[in-house]
């Protein structure tokens, strides 16, 4: 009778097993290739140089803080169904995953730079490019057209980007900046007077430190990472009577930003729009106190007057009462 049982309990785990398997073999037979990145960067810099029927997806949410973030199950079971794992190299949250699928290929990107300024992301995307063609020598040729098709883009939108500043006049502007954006806003031809950590890790002083750097003369804004909070630079800006800027350095953080160079895209344009403001207020201010210093000389130019009229009354007066 035992034995009865275990035959049965072994059919029924054989039939359960069977659709797992059927998948797998047609996932392999119909040669789809599945790419886990672990961020929105990656996954965008992969997408422009595989072609379309390669599946790419990314763990971390666009606006969450590497730093902080945290797997999920769901995270899991992408990772466990993933052929290559693209990351950074130091996502220390990942290593726990890999344990789900110790034989994937990984492709690392450790010290590339920040992938924001253009010249440091076509050398993750040249990077990314040389590995695939190691791991997938079938697309040799699609990944060497779509990558130099991707690095001209790269380049053509980088250089409207730095004309467009440069047709503003907003070269050398003094910023105040956390340290993540720094090499982006200083790419720009923006001057960084000063520079920050996340939030988290200052201290009073620190914070202090920030406050003063903005009342230099000719400070017009302070520059936010958004993946690392943003509600400090707001108090800040507001006390200090500059423009509060926020910058994303993750695809689709932010709608409109779905791609690496929409990403660029809108933190040019945010920073235009940041200094404009600046502008326009100081300008309202200048004017404001020019209405109030014509107003003030009116004011001592009526009183001037009243005052001559009164001696003038007062004297006319004494003149009469001798007569």
């Amino acid at each position: 009778m035992r034995r009865t049982e275990l035959t049965i309990l072994y059919i029924c785990t054989l039939m359960m097993t069977l659709p797992s398997m059927d998948a797998d073999s047609a996932s392999a037979d119909d040669g789809n290739i599945n790419i886990v990145c672990t961020n929105s960067i990656l996954a965008d810099f992969a997408k422009n140089i595989l072609p379309e029927n390669v599946t790419i997806s990314y763990i971390m949410p666009a606006g969450s803080c590497p730093a902080h973030f945290d797997a999920s199950p769901k995270d899991v079971q992408l990772i466990t169904n993933a052929d290559i794992i693209i990351s950074l190299g130091w996502e220390q949250w990942l290593q726990p995953l890999l344990e789900y699928n110790p034989s994937c290929t990984q492709i690392t990107c450790p010290g590339l730079g920040e992938w924001n300024i253009p010249s440091s992301a076509k050398t993750y995307v040249e990077h990314i490019a040389t590995e695939l063609r190691t791991i997938l020598p079938e697309y040799n040729n699609t990944i060497e057209t779509k990558t130099v098709e991707y690095l001209s883009q790269i380049n053509t939108t980088a250089e409207k980007l730095k004309t467009l500043i440069t047709s503003k006049g907003y070269i050398n502007r003094k910023v105040v900046c956390m340290q993540w954006q720094k090499d982006f806003v200083e790419w720009l031809g923006l001057n960084v007077t000063y520079t920050y950590e996340p939030p988290e890790r200052m201290s009073t002083q620190e914070i202090l430190n920030v406050s003063q750097a903005l009342q230099e003369n000719g400070v017009c804004a302070i520059i936010d990472n958004l993946q690392s909070g943003t509600e400090l630079g707001s108090k800040l800006a507001s006390e200090a009577g500059v423009s509060h800027i926020v910058l994303t350095n993750f695809p689709e953080a932010v709608p409109g930003t779905d791609t690496y160079l929409k990403m660029i895209k809108y933190n040019v344009n945010q920073t235009i729009n940041g200094i404009a403001l600046f502008d326009y207020k100081q300008g309202e201010i200048q004017e404001l106190e020019k209405n109030i210093n014509s107003l003030e000389m009116q004011r001592n130019t009526l009183l001037t007057t009243t005052f001559i009229f009164m001696i003038l009354a007062i004297v006319f007066g004494l003149m009469y009462k001798r007569k």
